[in-house]
């Protein structure tokens, strides 16, 4: 762990954290791996949806359940462990699609996105395991 900033090391000890921090919990390494790659890609913690992908990502990632609906099965998961609605957690991801695609996110991740037009939220976690799964490989 020697390339890690402050900052970092706040992330995955839960040394320091905020009230945002204390509300999601401290994350374990493995998350840490998902919001380092994640952070590299310009995608700011300062959005709740962060939060929420990287829970999303560790249900596909390190639990391996598989989805056949995320509003079905994700979305309503993240809304009982968080105590929000649904609709404001795919919100939540939707604003950080709406926010960073048009940035130079679109082009680190466009050759695993050969559509021209903006993910959807499943779709955009797709994008994101996918990228996560190229950094493991």
């Amino acid at each position: 762990m020697t390339d890690l900033n402050f900052c970092d090391k706040v992330w995955l000890t839960g040394e320091n954290m905020g009230a945002k921090e204390k509300r999601y919990g401290s994350f374990l390494p493995n998350d840490y791996f998902y919001i380092k790659r994640i952070k590299e890609l310009g995608i700011s913690a300062n959005y709740l949806g962060f939060y929420y992908i990287i829970e999303i990502l560790d249900l596909l990632l390190n639990e391996r359940m598989v989805v056949r609906s995320f509003s079905k099965q994700v979305y309503p998961k993240l809304a009982n462990k968080y105590n929000k609605k649904e609709t404001t957690i795919e919100r939540n991801i939707r604003n950080i699609i709406d926010k960073y695609w048009e940035t130079e996110l679109k082009n680190k991740l466009m050759h695993l996105w050969l559509k021209t037009e903006k993910p959807t939220c499943c779709e955009f976690i797709y994008i994101l395991k996918n990228y996560i799964l190229q950094e493991i490989a």
